[in-house]
């Protein structure tokens, strides 16, 4: 059990490394459009009506449904940043 909460960490690891890679290339360029999304996500998962927490694992599950593995990695480190527990 261990060997597979270790593979997942790394596994996340390695997912918001790239992400954080490829953010900063998109970023790089001067486009309205894409600027506007990446703060319209930003805004939608502050706190507000509903808690962080709560707004990170509506978004896992919403990423397990459509079964879009980028996404269920970047809302499993999410939900862990915003201090989710599997309790």
């Amino acid at each position: 059990m261990a060997d597979g909460a270790g593979h997942m960490n790394e596994r996340i690891q390695q997912f918001t490394e790239f992400r954080q890679r490829m953010n900063t290339r998109i970023l790089e360029h001067d486009n309205q459009v894409v600027r506007r999304f990446f703060a319209l996500d930003t805004q939608c998962y502050k706190d507000g009506a509903l808690e962080v927490k709560t707004k990170e694992m509506l978004g896992l599950v919403a990423s397990l449904v459509l079964r879009c593995d980028d996404c269920v990695s970047y809302h499993v480190a999410q939900c862990r940043q915003a201090g989710v527990s599997r309790e």
